[in-house]
């Protein structure tokens, strides 16, 4: 996996995901949160404590993807 900034991609643990905008109420935290693709739906990732993952950069949320994917979680 390369950090490109490409919104649509898939980690080294073969799993896709998508950076979306987060919503305004919420730009605060952050300027994106990342989501998992499963079977067609998308899902929103969570850390270990199941707090919602914000990035301020697409490049962020890659590399938390690329160095991180197994303390990614989702409901």
């Amino acid at each position: 996996m390369t950090v490109n900034g490409s919104r649509r991609f898939r980690g080294n643990d073969k799993k896709s995901y998508f950076v979306q905008d987060a919503y305004k109420a919420d730009r605060h935290k952050g300027k994106y949160n990342l989501y998992l693709i499963e079977n067609g739906m998308y899902k929103l990732c969570y850390d270990t404590f199941y707090n919602v993952l914000y990035f301020n950069t697409i490049k962020d949320a890659q590399r938390e993807v690329l160095h991180g994917a197994e303390f990614i979680r989702t409901m």
